[in-house]
């Protein structure tokens, strides 16, 4: 065995030395938590901005549509009313009327369908699905009005036949309209909308459902 001095200095192990707490963790840890959540609320208002953006073009485009199908029915009563009268309409009169109404279904229908194809050219984001959903039921409505004109431009009786299908699809959409809006909705979009679809003023000018 090894010889051992017992007379030697004799080594004591050192106290260990104690950390000093990291003063700035807390700051890092808040700063970075600031910012993520400053990047959180740019991102929800950032989308909010785009959804109203989108909303606002198809809006825009929906009350350019619906100003074609008002032109068309004011065009139509204005034709009527030239011919209304206590006499019967004479077969030449009647063949006249006839062929105004039927020029004015084709100028309508073609108006409307062109407002159509400004209202299927409106772009959304891809998470914006309920943008998509009130873009196809208003479409739906548009080509109901289109049918309906086709009709009339071969037989003018058809505008004093009830048109269900157009009234139904403007209902339809007037929900998916009101769902795709943001919380946050800009340019007037909620009071757009409920001008879209208020209900018709009846002949004694209140309002009445459509």
């Amino acid at each position: 065995m090894e010889y051992i001095d017992a007379g030697g200095s004799v080594s004591h192990p050192q106290a260990p030395t104690q950390r000093k707490p990291r003063r700035w963790l807390p700051i890092i840890l808040g700063a970075v938590t600031f910012v993520i959540a400053l990047v959180a609320l740019g991102t929800l208002v950032g989308d909010a901005l785009a959804r109203s953006v989108e909303m606002r073009a198809l809006v825009t485009r929906v009350e350019s549509s619906e100003a074609a199908m008002s032109a068309l029915q004011g065009e139509v009563q204005a034709i009527f009313g030239e011919y209304e009268g206590g006499t019967p309409l004479s077969d030449e009169d009647r063949a006249a009327l006839d062929e105004r109404l039927k020029a004015a279904a084709a100028r309508g229908r073609d108006a409307i369908a062109e407002a159509g194809r400004q209202v299927a050219a409106v772009r959304w984001l891809t998470w914006h699905r309920d943008i998509g959903v009130a873009q196809d039921a208003y479409l739906a409505h548009n080509r109901a009005w289109q049918d309906y004109l086709s009709r009339a431009a071969q037989d003018p009786a058809e505008f004093g036949r009830p048109q269900d299908d157009v009234n139904s699809t403007f209902e339809a959409a007037e929900g998916p309209m009101r769902d795709a809006l943001p919380s946050l909705a800009l340019f007037d979009l909620r009071e757009r909308i409920d001008v879209i679809f208020a209900p018709p003023p009846s002949e004694d000018g209140s309002s009445q459902a459509a």
